[in-house]
């Protein structure tokens, strides 16, 4: 439910040609949105120019205000102002923070720990794990994570928050109830139904457009402590949003990467630039002291005995994923024992399968 003025806000951000700056210039002349109104219907508006001023006043009529909130009542949207106390404190307090936030699903963007996941739409395997394992390490933690639901990073992100049973907010560079890109529907309503939140400056039935994403990135940055770069290159999206977050006063991680990969320029310029490193699940829970990694007692360290074939297996899986053919091929031990071998090891728990291949499970060995 919204106040009386709330209304105003939702109601004059809502018209077509005032965007954000228009809509502070607005309020910097009129006072408030009510203001505008009023002046609106006295003729009072015409420095807004005649076409913008037209649409402003066929927006001026009670029918428009009615349909308004009717029409975002029937798609589940719920549109939460500025001035709202739904509206994220930490976006609010920066310099272009939109005046209206367009939501499905949980409505109330004031969430405690608030952390951002973002890179490259074209990760790497490495960097899809990393991604999806900081997310669900982080929810784990009680952090709610912040991406954009782009392909890539942001999937892996919204993934491994939901894995570790956590909310997840995706900020969209279209309207909140257009799902982009189309392959994450299903992703879209998980994300809805485990109480997270779909969220987006744009008005309903706004379409992707390209010119929507690079402003969005302000909004994934807002809203956070803090923003990981897991992979990118140097005109990547997630350096876009990391200059925002060094802009609005975020803290800025980065997952270290090798100087020979294309997608390891933007995180590693970072870190040369003071970000923290980002080398384990743990070191950014650690950091807000959101929680501890969990220590080994002295003399508790249990042995994992493996013979020379399944030790040469499970070597490698320590550093990353692999699949059976990779593994063979990596070893020189045929396929065809391989297989039956990395059953017996998953039967045991010592590797676990996963999306991209086999990885450990034990790292001491």
């Amino acid at each position: 439910m919204h106040d009386a003025m709330e209304q105003y806000w939702v109601w004059l951000s809502s018209v077509e040609g005032i965007g954000p700056k228009r809509f502070y210039q607005l309020l910097s002349e009129f006072e408030d949105p009510r203001a505008v109104w009023d002046a609106c219907l006295m003729g009072m508006t015409k420095s807004l120019g005649a076409k913008t001023n037209a649409k402003l006043k066929a927006a001026c009529t009670r029918s428009y205000f009615e349909d308004l909130f009717e029409g975002l009542d029937r798609q589940g949207i719920t549109a939460v102002p500025r001035i709202s106390d739904c509206y994220s404190r930490l976006l609010s307090e920066t310099t272009d923070a939109p005046p209206v936030l367009y939501v499905k699903g949980n409505a109330d963007l004031n969430c405690e720990r608030p952390f951002s996941i973002v890179g490259t739409r074209t990760p790497t395997r490495d960097g899809k794990r990393a991604a999806g394992e900081f997310a669900e390490r982080l929810a784990l933690s009680g952090a709610v994570v912040i991406s954009g639901m782009a392909r890539g990073i942001d999937t892996c992100a919204h993934e491994g928050a939901l894995k570790g049973g956590g909310r997840t907010i995706a900020v969209l560079g279209c309207g909140a109830d257009v799902v982009y890109p189309p392959e994450n529907a299903d992703l879209y309503e998980r994300i809805l139904d485990k109480g997270g939140s779909i969220v987006s400056e744009y008005r309903p039935g706004t379409q992707p457009l390209a010119q929507n994403f690079p402003a969005r990135n302000r909004i994934i940055s807002g809203m956070s402590v803090g923003v990981l770069l897991v992979e990118g290159d140097m005109k990547s999206g997630g350096m876009i949003t990391a200059g925002y977050a060094a802009d609005q006063g975020r803290d800025l991680f980065a997952v270290p990467g090798s100087i020979y990969s294309l997608l390891s320029r933007a995180p590693d310029h970072l870190l040369t630039q003071g970000a923290v490193p980002a080398v384990s699940e743990w070191d950014i829970p650690e950091y807000y002291r959101w929680a501890a990694r969990p220590s080994k007692a002295p003399g508790k360290r249990t042995a994992v005995e493996l013979d020379d074939v399944e030790r040469r297996l499970v070597e490698p899986l320590r550093s990353q994923e692999m699949t059976a053919n990779e593994l063979s091929v990596e070893t020189g031990i045929p396929i065809a024992q391989v297989n039956p071998v990395l059953t017996m090891l998953e039967l045991r728990g010592i590797i676990v399968k996963m999306p991209g291949g086999y990885k450990a499970a034990v790292q001491d060995i």
